[in-house]
């Protein structure tokens, strides 16, 4: 729920690092001791384009995506299951909600109504997300207060 503006913002492993300080008991825990309703969002600022082009026009979109961090059975997002990666070095986690922000059209497949509607579709499940655990989000509610 960070309030400080993007740009003065902690990376997550330095946020991770303080809270481990803070509580040491959150080393012990794994995944599967969260509850259903864990979860984090993460923020996508665009820094620089890469490649470089000749406008920087598309650099403006930004995005908000809401991830499950339980894996529990019958975790939210369960059909997209929680896996390692191909050398056991990470997760994947499913995506729950999305939020955009300057957003033309989409990245993938401007064209697409589907990929729209699935678009959509996650910005609904966001806000059914946060609504239904009541949480206040502030980059939440500054795209959507600037996206209508």
């Amino acid at each position: 729920m960070e309030k400080k503006p993007p740009h003065t913002r902690e990376t997550l492993g330095l946020k991770a690092s303080a809270l481990s300080d803070l509580f040491p008991e959150l080393n012990n825990y794994k995944s599967c001791d969260l509850t259903n309703s864990s979860w984090i969002c993460v923020a996508w600022y665009p820094i620089y384009r890469i490649p470089v082009g000749p406008t920087l026009r598309d650099l403006e979109a930004s995005f908000l995506t809401l991830h499950p961090l339980s894996t529990q059975p019958g975790n939210v997002g369960e059909a997209e299951s929680s896996s390692m990666g191909a050398r056991g070095e990470g997760i994947r986690l499913p995506v729950i909600g999305l939020a955009t922000y300057k957003l033309r059209s989409s990245i993938i497949a401007p064209n697409d109504p589907e990929e729209r509607q699935q678009e959509h579709a996650l910005l609904e499940a966001a806000s059914k997300w946060l609504h239904k655990l009541q949480a206040l989000l502030p980059d939440y509610q500054f795209f959507l207060e600037r996206n209508n």
